[in-house]
């Protein structure tokens, strides 16, 4: 499929999807509206497709955030009547939210690689841009608790419909020879910004996962059913960040295991695909997990009261916890491939491959261990953990030593325009 065609089929989901979720929110609690937002859910992950195949050799890390951002907003926007049937109102306009956030701050970067490159008129990306910006910081808005309706949202809803209808008519345009800068480049500099990618992702990850999951939601757990009811409403804030942070988490994991695959597939290419799909699995995984989470906040919103909290809330809140052992199943498989390329790579040193099968092995026994019994005694996740630290320094420290080299021209396409020329 040529750029001109890919790009064309991308405009007519634009359009679709704008269509097809418009009407099935107004059709929100029947069949025929959810069908419509499980629609657009569908034709929003092939947008987010389309657009990465479209921008993989000269943008790579504006086409996979962009591909990862569009996942992230079609699952949750597929989940808001699951969410709404079990939880109520408060829990799909979070997911809502949540949706519209990475929408905005995954089509922010795309905005600007489209008017570098050429593709776009600078005003027109600039619109999308600015249009962009205010949906993702009313949403933020939102989130924090602060109504301010649907007025930022309608500058990003017209530039999809204009985008939509250009790509319709004239599809991906490729660069041009004066702005064709920026391909793929030598596998050093694939290698390096591989390393960063996924050492700076490992570092963020760490940060929010632990903040959210031993600041906020395990304490919530730390007593039974009724002190964590009591306990609640208070932590409506918190709970609310939390789940932006998880599913913050959730979106890195996937962009972390393929940058690994980038990293070590010179170790053997089938094993390190294989790795970075169990991430992406235990990704989804894990936003699944999150989305009861989101149904716990969503009560919360909705100034549930105790029996509610009760019957519902505490429930949700072990629910996530179930989950997200489940799918560590999955993590603790990855980690062990990526420690075994590891060790057959010439760059990672033994004793860090060593350290990252270690804590894949930990997590593993970890979440088998209570699928065989019930009062499984043993959590050496605790301390295998350190395994995954090492992985996070070491590629960061990898990633500075090594300068990245100039990347090589692409070469022009002579098929069709920029769209700057019109």
């Amino acid at each position: 499929m040529s750029l001109r065609v890919a790009g064309r089929w991308a405009g007519a989901f634009f359009l679709s999807a704008f269509v097809a979720y418009g009407v099935g929110s107004a059709l929100a609690g029947r069949p025929a509206g959810v069908a419509l937002v499980l629609a657009n859910s569908v034709l929003v992950a092939a947008i987010g497709a389309l657009v990465f195949r479209a921008l993989r050799r000269p943008h790579p890390g504006v086409a996979w955030g962009y591909l990862v951002a569009r996942g992230a907003e079609a699952f949750l926007l597929a989940a808001g009547p699951v969410l709404r049937a079990r939880y109520g109102d408060g829990a799909a306009d979070l997911a809502y939210q949540l949706a519209m956030l990475s929408l905005g701050l995954g089509s922010l970067p795309l905005c600007l690689a489209l008017a570098r490159r050429c593709w776009l008129p600078r005003w027109f990306a600039g619109w999308g841009a600015a249009g962009y910006a205010l949906l993702a910081a009313g949403a933020a808005a939102e989130l924090s608790g602060v109504g301010i309706g649907v007025a930022p949202a309608v500058p990003g809803g017209l530039f999809e419909i204009a985008f939509g209808v250009l790509l319709l008519v004239r599809g991906f345009a490729p660069a041009t020879a004066a702005t064709a800068a920026g391909g793929a480049g030598p596998d050093g500099s694939r290698a390096h910004r591989a390393a960063l990618a996924a050492g700076a992702g490992l570092l963020l990850m760490a940060v929010l996962a632990g903040w959210a999951n031993f600041g906020v939601v395990q304490p919530l757990l730390a007593g039974d059913a009724a002190a964590t009811v009591a306990r609640l409403p208070a932590q409506r804030p918190a709970l609310t960040l939390a789940v932006v942070a998880l599913f913050a988490v959730a979106c890195l994991d996937v962009l972390v295991g393929w940058a690994l695959r980038a990293f070590l597939d010179h170790a053997q290419p089938t094993v390190a695909l294989l790795a970075a799909w169990c991430r992406t699995g235990y990704a989804v995984v894990l936003a699944g997990a999150v989305a009861h989470l989101t149904g716990v906040a969503g009560l919360l919103r909705d100034g549930a009261g105790a029996d509610r909290l009760r019957a519902d809330g505490y429930p949700g809140l072990t629910d996530f916890q179930q989950v997200w052992s489940l799918g560590l199943l999955l993590f603790g498989v990855h980690l062990l491939l990526v420690g075994w390329l590891a060790w057959r790579s010439d760059t990672v040193p033994t004793r860090v491959a060593a350290l990252v099968a270690v804590a894949g092995a930990g997590y593993l026994a970890d979440s088998a261990g209570p699928l065989v019994a019930a009062d499984y005694p043993v959590q050496v996740a605790g301390v295998t953990f350190v395994g995954e630290v090492v992985l996070l320094g070491w590629l960061l420290v990898h990633a500075a030593r090594h300068r990245r080299t100039p990347a090589h021209p692409v070469a022009p396409d002579a098929d069709v325009r920029p769209l700057a020329a019109t």
